[in-house]
């Protein structure tokens, strides 16, 4: 399996290709940025190996801990954290249901203490909203996060498949070799 250097380089190796990519799919700037930085973002921040203490974990910094029961919870490369949409599926939700437990935290903080007037409905409403408006720049950050965590599985993949031919070629040459 590659380690995590390995992991950066492919990810910085493909940045330019997924750029090209994005550019002559859309036409357009803005989306190709997008889904860059959702690929950057997936190769050396959220992607398949948050199931391990890995570099990409150490990279949250003071925030590494939140990852904590995501690896408790997983076996690492099954195809909740490694599968095709699967695995960006499960971060994403994990991640939005820890945001929106914090957000609780914070508005029953300031709710109890007077301070604002903002109701779950609004939130809401204004998530619904922004979700609408901008949907096909949330779609290219989406399409950006998956590519780049299957450039992480893919790799892992390859790798392992290489790495079992080797091994199945070396168990046929050491039969060979005693029946000489």
């Amino acid at each position: 399996m590659p380690s995590g250097k390995t992991h950066d380089r492919i990810t910085w190796w493909c940045t330019p290709w997924v750029g090209l990519g994005t550019m002559i799919a859309t036409r357009h700037w803005g989306y190709t940025l997008l889904v860059l930085w959702g690929f950057i973002f997936a190769g050396l921040m959220f992607g398949p190996d948050l199931d391990i203490w890995s570099v990409q974990s150490k990279r949250w910094g003071w925030l590494a801990w939140i990852w904590r029961p995501y690896r408790k919870s997983l076996r690492h490369r099954s195809w909740l954290s490694h599968g095709f949409l699967s695995g960006t599926v499960v971060r994403l939700l994990y991640l939005s249901v820890l945001g929106f437990l914090g957000l609780l935290i914070v508005l029953e903080i300031s709710n109890g203490s007077g301070r604002t007037s903002v109701t779950w409905n609004d939130l809401g409403r204004s998530a619904a909203q922004l979700f609408l408006r901008y949907w096909r720049e949330w779609a290219a950050i989406a399409i950006g996060i998956e590519l780049g965590a299957m450039s992480h599985s893919v790799s892992d993949w390859l790798v392992s498949a290489w790495q079992r031919e080797g091994r199945r070629q070396q168990k046929g040459r050491h039969r060979n070799s005693r029946k000489k």
